[in-house]
């Protein structure tokens, strides 16, 4: 039982951390144009979702709580998730209008990292185990919809049927920048526990074609919510992880 808590936790950390490049090969990266405009701004507020993380056949449940605050002329997302006795906290910090981000601390029992992102620099550490490890990497470009800002960032873009945009994610365990592409697969109509809502469904997957995480976002057309959404980690005994709001 205990070797499959620490594989559900060590699962879930590498899903918090918003791994694309499972596999570790590195991507070479042609020189990006800049990121996706967003047209919208984003809403302060709470939401939680009830989620479940799927691996190795086992179902475990998660709470997901998303929080929006602006904090002196930045936006600030926090996301609290837990299970059992593991707690994991993962912030970001936004710029107010391109919603690019500035910054990204996450600590759970066994991880803690802090990064900058200034221009195409990111800098900072991560520290598993006591072991600590510097971060310090030209991303030749700007990151767009990283971390637990990612779904608030793709909220606020013009969604419509067929549009589609590419942007960058930093891999903090590979230390690689991974090229991700969206598309807006078309309207549905969902149900979750908050109610019915009609959504823009939303996939984004490597843009190279190579393995990694591919993420589904079902988002509200009126408040630009996003109401469920399901991610899939390959490479990582398929991992899967799910979540629709309640609140």
């Amino acid at each position: 039982m205990k070797s499959r808590d620490v594989s559900c936790r060590r699962s879930l950390a590498i899903l918090l951390l918003g791994v694309v490049n499972a596999a570790g090969a590195p991507i070479v990266l042609a020189a990006q144009n800049a990121p996706p405009k967003p047209v919208i701004g984003l809403t302060q507020g709470t939401s939680i979702y009830r989620a479940n993380l799927e691996i190795d056949g086992r179902q475990v449940p998660l709470d997901l709580a998303r929080t929006v605050k602006l904090q002196k002329g930045v936006w600030v997302i926090t996301e609290v998730t837990t299970m059992s006795n593991y707690v994991a906290i993962d912030s970001t910090v936004l710029d107010k209008k391109t919603l690019v981000p500035k910054r990204r601390v996450m600590r759970d029992p066994t991880l803690f990292l802090e990064l900058q992102y200034v221009g195409n620099m990111a800098s900072g550490t991560i520290t598993t185990r006591g072991q600590m490890r510097p971060i310090n990497l030209d991303m030749h470009g700007v990151l767009f919809a990283d971390g637990p800002g990612a779904q608030d960032a793709i909220a606020a873009l013009p969604l419509a049927r067929g549009y589609n945009a590419e942007f960058l994610n930093f891999d903090t365990q590979t230390q690689q920048v991974s090229e991700l592409q969206l598309r807006v697969l078309g309207s549905e109509m969902v149900r979750v526990p908050a109610g019915r809502f009609n959504t823009w469904k939303v996939l984004t997957t490597s843009a190279t074609g190579g393995p990694g995480q591919t993420a589904a976002y079902w988002i509200d057309k009126k408040s630009r919510r996003v109401v469920k959404f399901a991610t899939t980690l390959l490479g990582q005994n398929d991992v899967i992880a799910t979540a629709e709001l309640t609140k």
